[in-house]
């Protein structure tokens, strides 16, 4: 198919012109599907935000920010330096409890391997983790 970019009017790929508007046909492209997005969090620290964003995605989970910062000069006010974090609607569940997860984990301080906060023991190194 072949579309009139003046009346948006569609034509057989036969037709060159457009017989209304005498103008050149482009390719008809498909409108692309409007994506149901919804905001996951809003972070106050930007650096964070990207993590979050990293960590999402290398689990599967497409994810973009928002930046609704206001940088007031000469110091950022902190309430004004927001991150929205969007994902798809029905990956947001989810991502909240990947983040509940990822917020729940330590490192342990003699090898650096993350421990729940259930763990008494570093699973890789045996150290106590009250010891950590």
């Amino acid at each position: 198919m072949r579309t009139c970019p003046k009346c948006d009017e569609q034509f057989p790929d036969t037709h060159s012109l457009c017989p209304e508007c005498n103008v050149e046909l482009v390719p008809w492209v498909a409108q692309k599907e409007i994506l149901d997005l919804v905001i996951l969090c809003t972070v106050l620290n930007e650096a964070k935000a990207h993590i979050m964003r990293g960590f999402l995605e290398n689990e599967g989970i497409p994810c973009q920010l928002e930046n609704i910062s206001f940088h007031a000069e000469p110091a950022p006010v902190a309430d004004l330096m927001k991150v929205r974090l969007w994902t798809l609607r029905e990956d947001a569940e989810q991502a909240r409890q990947l983040l509940e997860e990822r917020e729940s984990m330590k490192v342990c301080s003699v090898c650096g391997t993350e421990v729940t906060d259930q763990d008494e023991v570093c699973p890789h190194c045996g150290e106590r983790l009250g010891e950590c």
